[in-house]
């Protein structure tokens, strides 16, 4: 259902990078897995929650619409949260991202309220319970979550990555042969030099 959502996605307001990405694909998949394993659990908590309270054992087209409307409010949040690297609320969504949200949601709903084979309309407090219920759980549980696993597994990483020295010593030893007179058969000796210097100094990013 939020296929059309996501496609919209590419009209999304974005901030550039003031630097060339670099991708830590480990660390992003391990910030997908925690993500999916949280989402895993909440889905089966409310899903007992509306086992036990809301009678779905007595009703397998009730347990049918619950599960729908569930998947769908979740996804739905979902991409709002996953939109943006940050907190959710950084950036603006654009106005054609927030439509397809919105549409994909309301016919969704919709279509529980229409007699489909298979779906029971549930009441409209019960819609509400899930709405709320996949609203805090993607975007006050996950997204907290997900901002502290980016900065963990993905920032820092990116940090702690080693700068290559190569070009900075490279610069320098030339810099070295020309206040040298350009004199040849020294070029160990001004690498070393330089390598010594940058190193000494602590590499430039």
């Amino acid at each position: 259902m939020t296929d059309f959502a996501k496609i919209s996605l590419a009209t999304d307001n974005v901030r550039p990078s003031k630097q060339p990405e670099t991708w830590n694909i480990g660390g992003f998949i391990t910030v997908s897995v925690v993500l999916g394993v949280a989402m895993v659990a909440e889905t089966l908590l409310l899903l007992c929650i509306g086992w036990s309270r809301f009678g779905l054992a007595t009703s397998d087209n009730a347990l049918h619409t619950f599960s729908f409307l569930m998947l769908l409010y979740f996804a739905a949040f979902s991409v709002v949260s996953a939109r943006e690297r940050s907190w959710f609320w950084s950036t603006l969504p654009s106005r054609t991202f927030l439509a397809a949200l919105v549409a994909d949601a309301l016919v969704g709903t919709a279509l529980t309220f229409v007699g489909l084979p298979g779906l029971k309309a549930l009441p409209w407090w019960q819609t509400l319970v899930i709405f709320a219920y996949a609203m805090v759980a993607c975007l006050a549980v996950n997204d907290a979550l997900k901002v502290a696993m980016i900065r963990w597994r993905v920032l820092n990483a990116l940090a702690k990555k080693p700068v290559d020295v190569a070009p900075q010593i490279a610069e320098r030893a030339y810099e070295l042969y020309e206040q040298e007179g350009r004199h040849d058969g020294h070029a160990v000796e001004d690498w070393a030099k330089a390598e010594g210097e940058i190193r000494k100094e602590g590499p430039h990013k």
